[in-house]
This record gives structure tokens, sequence and C-alpha cells, in this order.
């Protein structure tokens, strides 16, 4: 299943509203890993245009204007440093074939 880089920055949400943006995630993703504060991988198979509006559609009318938000695909190729070794491996698995 393809794998999306979501990236973003909830510094402005209520921790109701984070909560909800991360269970958002899980909903559309089970399969996810957060690698960062703003950083979580999802493998989905819905395309980053629909996850963004998924996520969105989560957070109040108002919060949505700045919540900052880029969600791309990952390749193949993506290449990483110092993650942990679990993190690693589950990024490899998502990736293989």
């Amino acid at each position: 299943m393809p794998l999306s880089l979501i990236l973003h920055d909830l510094s402005a949400l209520a921790p109701d509203d984070e909560k909800r943006f991360f269970e958002s995630i899980f909903q559309i993703a089970p399969e996810h890993w957060q690698v960062s504060k703003g950083a979580t991988l999802a493998e989905t198979g819905v395309s980053p245009a629909y996850l963004r509006d998924h996520l969105l559609r989560t957070l109040p009318a108002p919060a949505r204007v700045g919540t900052q938000l880029l969600v791309t695909h990952v390749s193949a190729d993506a290449a990483w440093n110092a993650l942990p070794v679990a993190g690693e491996q589950w990024v490899r698995d998502a990736l293989a074939p």
C-alpha cells in the first residue's frame, strides 16, 4: 500500500482538536507511525489531496485556515537518518514491494 508523509503544524489547535486530528489519521490509515511531533507516516491507498481534505474536515472551521499541512507520497528511493530501529524497520516494511 502507498506510504504518505503528513507534515503538520498543530501548535494552534486545542488538545481535543489535536486528538481528533490524529484519530482521523488512524481511521483512514490503521498502519501509521508518528515520526516526530510534526510528521506522521501513514500507509493508505487514498490520494494526498483526499487525505489532506479528510484531516481538515476533522478540525473546527476557524482552525482549518491556520493549520499547516503537507501531504505527499513517499517513494521507494526515500532516504533517512537516525530513525529509531523500530521506526526504520516500519518504513522499510511499508516501502517494500
